[in-house]
């Protein structure tokens, strides 16, 4: 089966994300929240658009299942363009990373 050698990677990204964008909430909600702490936290969803981004166009390549990389683009651009939108993107960060663990042979494009 057809695999990108980056599946793990973007998927672990994905997950971590989740996690920071969680933690955002608490760095939000205390008096910490400072730019320097914003930046961290836009600094990394960025990094995931970009990173799920190059997963999008190698699994086209690979002709294997985009939805996964696709998420996790859709998932940190949430998260990237307003942390209001934080919840939503830890949802579809968590349904992106488990269709990029479970990668597939995109079956529409083998016939």
């Amino acid at each position: 089966m057809k695999k990108s050698k980056y599946d793990i990677w973007t998927g672990a990204i994905n997950l971590i994300n989740c996690l920071l964008f969680i933690a955002s909430w608490f760095a939000i909600f205390g008096a910490d929240f400072t730019t320097r702490v914003a930046m961290f936290f836009y600094l990394f969803a960025w990094i995931g658009v970009i990173i799920n981004a190059i997963a999008v166009v190698q699994s086209h390549n690979l002709q294997i299942s985009l939805v996964g990389p696709i998420l996790g683009v859709v998932g940190n651009a949430l998260y990237g363009f307003t942390a209001v939108l934080a919840l939503p993107a830890v949802i579809v960060n968590i349904v992106s990373a488990f269709f990029i663990f479970m990668q597939h042979v995109n079956h529409f494009k083998t016939k």
